[in-house]
């Protein structure tokens, strides 16, 4: 029997949308009926991840949490996060949900872990991986502590390019995007330059972004990933190597 996916979702929207769009794309469904039954809590209350990282205020945790528990109330077995930045509060939820994680056997899928895993079994582990994203996930180390378990060297961009991918993520959401190809080029370039052969898009707007300039070549989308490790643990189905 098939188990429900409950998104947790507002980090962005348009980061939620693709995420369910993703699923729906790799499911390997024949009918409408035999697609995943997904639940959907759009949380745009959730306070900014990387603003509380880098900066304090309001921790997103509780508003997280209530998103998972709104989820399982309406039946969601699993449950995934299309936010990389919001995994440095992985465990904290994970510790507010305990007692129904336990007593109705959710599974709580982690993203970070899921790209690391996928990375180490389909990368040689003596390449270089470089890593975009949010200035809060790259203080969370997030990415580096997942890492630890496998022989991989994880690259970052220089402080220059790490508030442009910033800048460039954050107008995205406000709806204030005006850049070029030859500026996603840069981080292709600083990449190659580094010895990095791949990208992890390690925020969920970057895929969204780099599809705009087909520029998705070498990269590493984590949400595609955690999108298919849900529907493996929704029907036991094998999608590819993780």
């Amino acid at each position: 029997m098939k188990k429900t996916v409950g998104i947790i979702g507002g980090m962005g929207p348009m980061a939620t949308i693709d995420l369910f769009k993703k699923i729906v794309n790799n499911t390997p469904a024949h009918s409408d009926q035999s697609h995943l039954h997904i639940v959907i809590d759009n949380n745009t209350s959730i306070p900014d991840r990387s603003t509380y990282i880098l900066e304090g205020g309001e921790n997103p945790t509780g508003e997280i949490s209530s998103s998972a528990r709104n989820l399982i109330s309406i039946g969601a077995n699993i449950l995934i996060m299309p936010c990389n930045t919001a995994h440095y509060f992985y465990n904290d939820v994970c510790k507010t949900i305990e007692d129904l994680i336990t007593h109705k056997n959710i599974i709580f899928i982690n993203m970070i872990e899921e790209t690391a895993k996928y990375i180490s079994n389909n990368i040689q582990g003596s390449e270089k991986v470089y890593l975009l994203g949010t200035k809060g996930t790259y203080k969370s180390m997030i990415y580096e502590k997942a890492f630890e378990s496998y022989n991989m060297e994880l690259i970052e961009p220089s402080k220059e390019l790490k508030q442009k991918v910033m800048d460039m993520i954050y107008d995205y959401k406000n709806g204030k995007f005006n850049y070029t190809h030859d500026d996603l080029y840069d981080f292709k370039k600083d990449a190659l330059s580094r010895g990095a052969k791949k990208i992890i898009l390690g925020c969920t707007e970057l895929p969204l972004i780099f599809q705009i300039f087909d520029l998705v070549d070498d990269t590493i989308d984590p949400t595609e990933i955690l999108a298919k490790a849900a529907i493996e643990k929704a029907t036991s189905e094998v999608l590819g190597a993780k």
